[in-house]
């Protein structure tokens, strides 16, 4: 598959034993990064067995998000502090490439681009984000989910994290045509960093679907990223279901990919 490198998504708080399954699918060469995601105040830096694990996989960090209080669009001193101590430090620990932040909760440019600059680090790629979802509260929808929103963060100096899935469930809220709507992003943003996931038409929140589940035209995408594959490097993470029976259902999705 031409220079498209497929991601496996792990928490941690995962349980050991899938960071070690972990070790073994990217020693078969059946992944070839890791994506973890940091839930704060789960380990101990230096100290961690899964952190340990990693140290020889490429590690792509995301940072913590709003389903565990923090958001760049209310950030304080802690807030800043836990980034610092337990996001970049992992990511120095673990040499990684990129630190993915999502955009955030509210409307205001003026204060994404105050707070952004409070916790920058030159890894940070931004998360687009849906218009509306479980995280958008009292009408106040997600920061980055519009064109606009988008190229002002890319005028920030940010590259980005392409969820498509997101992309998708935002053009179902401003009623366009996602395909595209992902053309255009592409075309403006030139992401190079993507998440996959599959969901329903009917809704306008995230649904993390199998790929094989859903309505989006995962054929589709997979000719669109391959287009981009011949000219750089594609990073592709897998954000579907984990069903209790280790990684295997995350294989079962990127063998689906690679055979459509």
């Amino acid at each position: 598959m031409n220079n498209i490198k497929l991601g496996l998504k792990l928490w941690s708080i995962d349980d050991e034993g899938l960071f070690k399954e972990a070790v073994q699918l990217f020693e078969k060469k059946e992944i070839d990064f890791v994506e973890l995601y940091i839930v704060p105040d789960s380990f101990v830096l230096g100290k961690s067995n899964i952190l340990n694990y990693l140290k020889n996989i490429p590690t792509v960090i995301h940072s913590t998000h709003t389903e565990h209080d923090f958001d760049v669009f209310w950030l304080d001193d802690s807030k800043i502090q836990l980034f610092k101590e337990q996001v970049i430090k992992t990511a120095d620990f673990l040499n990684s490439k990129f630190i993915i932040v999502h955009a955030g909760v509210g409307d205001s440019q003026t204060i994404f681009e105050e707070n952004i600059k409070k916790i920058n680090d030159k890894r940070i790629l931004i998360e687009n984000m849906p218009k509306a979802g479980k995280i958008g509260t009292n009408n106040v929808f997600c920061f980055g989910y519009s064109c606009e929103q988008l190229k002002f963060i890319k005028d920030c100096g940010f590259d980005f994290c392409l969820d498509l899935a997101h992309t998708i469930k935002s053009a179902v809220s401003q009623k366009l045509d996602y395909k595209d709507f992902i053309k255009k992003l592409i075309s403006e943003l030139n992401p190079f960093y993507f998440h996959i996931s599959n969901g329903n038409m009917n809704n306008e929140e995230d649904e993390h679907k199998n790929l094989f589940d859903g309505e989006f035209d995962i054929k589709w995408i997979k000719k669109m990223l391959s287009g981009l594959a011949k000219e750089k490097d594609i990073y592709l993470a897998f954000e579907t279901p984990k069903e209790g029976n280790g990684l295997l259902n995350d294989i079962k999705n990127m063998n689906y990919f690679r055979s459509i």
